[in-house]
């Protein structure tokens, strides 16, 4: 039986965010794929513990430490590009501001959600772009969203504003490099069992996974009757980078286990 080519082996890809939660399964899948990823974290004692977790994998990792909203610090992180490696093809856009506010949000509230996530967001993908070149560059870019951008939630409206911003980048993104052979794309997760929203869950409400996913205002909120894993989400992020996606562009692709269809 002949093995599907995904076209990501020996390429170079940038994660944002890629030292915690669904950012870790991705720079896994990528490196599992044969991919070198370049992990752009402002955590630098996440990204050094997982970088030499990956290492010790033998997995091709490159760790730059800094903020999103920094333009030095993003040019930085893309410049660093060992030199021995392929310019970079690939980005995945992770890094977000996750407040939780409503009307009563303040100025700095309202920075703290949008900078990282749409400032930080266009920062990056500037840069990236820059380094491409003009025509058929063959590149690919995923972004994240959230179900969060698609509904109403109380108390929600920072971040589900945010959110739904990353969908209108997605889209006018698509459109303004389709041109250059850049694909475009969005993936809006349902509630992920990382280390956060387990540790939300545990000592805000006293419960754990199982009880979690039972209760019918958690896990039960999904047709799946649970939480995703973050591979679950790596995988179709990956997907989207890969050249059997390479008739999609400017589309958000829900990993939500059904949330959104009821």
């Amino acid at each position: 039986m002949k093995r599907l080519q995904r076209g990501l082996s020996g390429r170079t890809a940038v994660v944002t965010g890629g030292a915690q939660g669904i950012g870790a399964a991705v720079v896994e899948r990528l490196c599992l794929e044969g991919c070198h990823v370049v992990v752009f974290d402002k955590s630098a004692d996440h990204g050094r513990a997982l970088r030499e977790a990956w290492r010790d994998n033998g997995y091709t990792v490159h760790l730059s430490v800094g903020d999103v909203t920094d333009p030095a610090a993003v040019q930085a992180a893309v410049a660093d590009t060992p030199p021995d490696w392929p310019r970079p093809t690939l980005l995945v856009n992770l890094a977000a501001g996750f407040v939780f506010k409503g009307i009563e949000a303040t100025p700095a509230d309202w920075q703290a959600a949008l900078e990282p996530t749409i400032v930080g967001l266009s920062l990056v993908t500037r840069e990236f772009v820059a380094g491409l070149p003009e025509r058929n560059a063959d590149a690919a870019i995923v972004n994240m969203a959230s179900i969060s951008a698609h509904i109403a939630q109380e108390g929600y409206l920072t971040y589900n504003t945010s959110k739904a911003a990353v969908l209108g980048f997605t889209r006018c993104m698509a459109q303004e490099l389709a041109p250059r052979g850049v694909r475009v794309n969005s993936v809006s997760p349902g509630t992920v069992w990382n280390a956060n929203n387990e540790r939300y869950h545990r000592e805000a409400l006293g419960l754990d996974r199982a009880a979690a996913e039972a209760a019918p205002e958690h896990g039960g909120k999904f047709l799946l009757n649970r939480f995703a894993d973050p591979a679950e989400v790596a995988a179709p992020i990956v997907f989207l980078l890969s050249s059997e996606a390479s008739f999609i562009t400017g589309t958000d692709l829900r990993v939500d286990g059904g949330y959104l269809a009821v």
